[in-house]
């Protein structure tokens, strides 16, 4: 803080340059927040007044801009009518001082007048044309967030502040740490100074003073005085997440000028693939924040509101947060050392045009923010942009990633989140740790991962940047304004919601689609679905992910739901989605994971991996959970995992205990013990809940998961099953119903020679591809299941390209061919074994269809089905896109091995027989 600071709050005026009146107008904050147009970049001008105090004679006086969108020029008006320009700053995320000269005195009324440009927007989409405007969108380093509601937001969003100095003052100031005690001062002064400093410990007690000259250096920038000082300081206290305790620092410029840092001790490295903090294992759970607020558009909520965020975030387990493509207040990073959140700063590089202002500014603007970052223990980890792609080279990453590191101290630091490898950038990359960003259905997860292991590449940490999104479905019932009427970003008026460079704009069309559906009264159903399939998406990729020691950390995506995203933590009106209990489960320092036996087949001369239904199982298997203990927590010790399963409402029908042999260490990540047991004998489908507590000293922590368990043999008492299989999918289904007699073509026409009777019969047809000959039996009267590839040959029904698990809602609709088969009304992962990038188009044939599993976007309110029975005809067909055979990814290798597929095609076939 400065020894003066006299802010000038609003109500300001505003104007466009081509209008005359005047409008009042709130500083801090942005013209969008006051209802001016969106898509319009100015310029436009602010407007206030106020009196130079007398105190202030002798001193010099500065205009403390905390950040103006995106460039500016101000001016201070005289009575006399006298206006002078005393200065310009471009970019929008920094704090930058204007000097007021003899432009005004102590003890003057004065007017001052900011001219204001924001980044002109673009008309429809991330590669449309640009807005009219100086400074189009692309060419500035606006971030991420005009493409989350279509555009930058525009004016003077934080404070502006009259502070005072003597003949010296202080530049720029930082004070760091090391764990061990040693203190670190650097400053910078525009003038000869001699220099005093006070220590003073959390509790606020003294520690020491000491006093030094700055020392003339020249700079790039011209003459300056540096201040460098250093020295250990007693019985240290870290700061850390569990521990987020600040020091401060005073800082005198002789009677001139003052600066009071707070600041933490804490040394933050990589060891090999480990993270340490304070000598510590530590291991980043973050949270994607794109800076985006409903509240204000600029990304300036106010203390209060940040503070609240974190303290969820921490409830969820959460212990830090990157702020992607933006640079938020001061504040926001004074609350993160307060409350001990990490965060990882990703300057605001995204699909950058690189022309002459771009390469100019990004060196001036990278150095300011990373001066601003840097005083603060909070910040671990810098990335320079995001999934850059080949137009920013090594000349512009490897500079500024050597400007960085010389910066910044020990946060670690890379040049492109996401990896040069993975968005087309540049591939000697500059970078202490990998991030990947994956996207990915749960099927495929694993495949990437063990892709993408470092394995014989350097030993850096590996984080993900961004991964793991959810959108869930929005009950748009509940947003509504005070006054009854819907938020802007759900209008379809483009004067209201202009698209600008969004490349989506959905949400204004939700309701319409939803309605044409006949789904809109069923929105809190739907939602609340999509809020389960979100927990169990997070839940299985967090717990594969801290599987792997390789792995480091990682950036959940997201914080809040924006206009193009609802995959946040909490909605649109601030409601948290999910049990923060439920959360901190998988999300935690000390999280109990389960791993499973490793199969192979010799296929065709070699051996392949053989994948099965971990999931479900039947009577009289042999289930062998093996409990595993991710821990980067404080505690060391044997580790001792009590378990139990059973099914609802019943007491456990298996039960142990396993304890290591010798400790667990922080920042391993290791088997427990197995917990064995055999598959109960059931009549029909039943869930059981594995339970499992797991302890490592005083610390405790318990997870659990859905198991499914089947009658044994369920196929075997079934008759009358034919298999038509000219494409080879179904082969192994004879493993399971040796019973089914396999069908050619000429028996579905029932040529001569037939070798069996399909029609007036209680045959059902299992099928593989969708021929002549089948569509004719089918329309005289024949039952079909029709499993139809998407990619394969076509079926009656069209197919569209879409992810299973990610963006939508998987519902089971009520329909008798569920029969028995086990489900709460949605997807879960007894449909792992059969999740399908492929759904159904069957909305062209209206009342022929009647859907068993819809897919509803949750994005776009589309709807698809995995699975429908059709009027083929005088014939009746289920048709599916579910890959009852597996096959993809990590899911099961045939149906004989698919045990919920296997059964849940058993229901079909007992549906048609009936």
């Amino acid at each position: 803080m400065l020894s003066y600071h006299m802010p000038l709050p609003g109500p300001w005026e505003f104007r466009f340059d081509d209008q005359s009146d005047w409008t009042p107008i709130t500083v801090p904050g942005c013209w969008e927040d006051a209802g001016f147009p969106k898509d319009r970049a100015g310029p436009a001008w602010y407007r206030t007044t106020f009196v130079l105090p007398q105190e202030l004679a002798g001193r010099r006086l500065f205009l403390r801009f905390g950040a103006v969108s995106y460039h500016c020029e101000a001016f201070i008006a005289r009575d006399s009518g006298e206006m002078r320009s005393i200065g310009t700053h471009t970019g929008m995320w920094d704090t930058f001082d204007l000097a007021l000269g003899d432009a005004a005195a102590a003890g003057e009324c004065v007017t001052l007048l900011v001219r204001v440009e924001k980044p002109a927007s673009l008309t429809g989409g991330p590669e449309s044309p640009s807005q009219p405007g100086r400074f189009p969108l692309r060419e500035t380093l606006a971030g991420f967030l005009p493409y989350v509601w279509g555009h930058s937001h525009g004016g003077i969003w934080q404070e502006v502040a009259l502070v005072a100095a003597g003949g010296t003052r202080f530049l720029d100031a930082w004070v760091r740490g090391s764990a061990d005690g040693y203190v670190f001062v650097e400053a910078e002064l525009d003038g000869p100074a001699r220099v005093m400093l006070e220590l003073y410990r959390p509790d606020g007690g003294f520690i020491l003073s000491a006093e030094e000259d700055a020392v003339r250096e020249d700079t790039p920038t011209g003459e300056r005085y540096m201040l460098r000082m250093n020295g250990p300081i007693p019985d240290p206290r870290p700061w850390s997440p569990a521990d987020p305790a600040l020091y401060r620092a005073v800082l005198r410029a002789g009677h001139d000028d003052r600066v009071e840092l707070r600041f933490g001790l804490r040394s933050f490295e990589a060891d090999g693939t480990m993270l340490r903090l304070n000598d510590k294992p530590i291991y980043p759970r973050m949270i994607l924040s794109w800076g985006w607020r409903w509240e204000t558009f600029a990304p300036n909520p106010g203390v209060e509101r940040v503070r609240v965020d974190f303290e969820r975030l921490k409830r969820l387990g959460y212990n830090g947060i990157k702020c992607c493509l933006w640079f938020p207040p001061q504040y926001y990073f004074d609350l993160a050392d307060e409350m001990g959140m990490l965060v990882w700063v990703e300057l605001p590089m995204w699909l950058p045009r690189v022309t002459d202002h771009f390469r100019q500014q990004v060196y001036v603007e990278y150095e300011r923010l990373i001066r601003q970052a840097r005083r603060h223990p909070s910040v671990v980890i810098y990335s320079l942009g995001c999934e850059l792609g080949k137009d920013v080279g090594a000349d512009i990453l490897g500079s500024l990633y050597a400007m960085t590191r010389s910066m910044c101290g020990e946060a670690l630091v890379r040049d492109n989140s996401g990896s040069g490898e993975a968005y087309g950038g540049l591939l000697n990359e500059f970078a202490q740790y990998y991030d990947y960003h994956f996207y990915a259905d749960l099927h495929f997860f694993r495949g990437l991962l063990d892709a993408f292991t470092p394995r014989w590449r350097g030993a850096h940490p590996w984080l993900f940047g961004e991964y793991c999104d959810y959108d869930t479905f929005r009950d748009l019932r509940r947003y509504r304004n005070v006054d009854g009427s819907r938020p802007w970003w759900l209008s379809a008026d483009e004067t209201i919601n202009p698209t600008g460079a969004r490349w989506m704009n959905e949400a204004p069309f939700l309701e319409e689609r939803l309605r044409a559906q006949g789904l809109w009264e069923r929105s809190a159903e739907l939602e609340a679905i999509s809020y389960a399939h979100g927990l169990l998406h997070r839940k299985w990729t967090v717990e594969l992910t801290r599987a792997y020691r390789e792995i480091s950390g990682y950036v959940i995506t997201g914080e809040a739901d924006t206009p193009i995203s609802s995959a946040g933590m909490w909605d649109a009106t601030g409601a948290l989605k999910y049990d923060p209990t439920e959360f901190r489960r998988f999300n935690g320092d000390l999280v109990a994971l389960i791993g499973w036996d490793r199969r192979r087949d010799w296929v065709r001369g070699g051996d392949r991996v053989a994948w099965w239904d971990v999931w479900s199982y039947t009577a009289g298997a042999l289930v062998r959970p093996h409990l595993i203990a991710s821990h980067y927590g404080a505690e060391s010790g044997p580790a001792r995992a009590v378990w139990s399963i059973a099914f609802d409402d019943r007491p456990p029908f298996a039960s142990g205990e396993v304890t290591t042999d010798r400790d667990l260490m922080p920042g391993e990540v290791r088997e427990i013990g197995v917990a064995e047991f055999t598959a109960p004998d059931v009549s029909a489908p039943l869930r059981a809940t594995l339970q499992v507590t797991l302890s490592v000293g005083a610390q405790q922590t318990e997870n659990a998961w859905s198991l499914w368990f089947f009658p044994a043999d369920f196929w075997a008492s079934v008759q009358h099953v034919a298999l038509y299989d000219p494409i080879g999918r179904l082969r192994d289904l004879a493993r399971l119903a040796p019973q089914a007699v396999e069908v050619l073509h000429g028996d579905l026409r029932g040529d001569a020679g037939a070798r069996i009777n399909l029609r007036g019969s209680t045959f059902v047809v299992v099928a593989s591809a969708w021929t002549r000959a089948l569509s004719a039996y089918t329309r005289s009267g024949g039952r079909v299941v029709l499993i139809q590839d998407g990619d394969g040959p076509p079926g009656p029904v069209a197919t569209a390209a879409m992810p299973f698990w990610r963006e939508a809602l998987r519902l089971c609709e009520p329909h008798p061919a569920w029969g028995d088969f086990p489900h709460d009304g949605w997807a879960g992962l007894q449909f792992f074994g059969c999740a399908t990038d492929h759904a159904l188009d069957t909305q062209p044939l209206g009342g022929l269809s009647r859907p068993i599993l819809r897919r509803i976007d949750t994005r776009t309110a589309a709807v698809h089905d995995y699975a429908a029975e059709l009027t083929w005809g005088d014939g009746r067909v289920i048709v599916s896109t579910l890959r009852l055979y597996g096959g993809a990814g990590e899911q099961p290798s045939g149906i004989a091995r698919n045990t919920a597929a296997a059964y849940l095609l058993l229901c079909w076939v007992r549906y048609l027989q009936g």
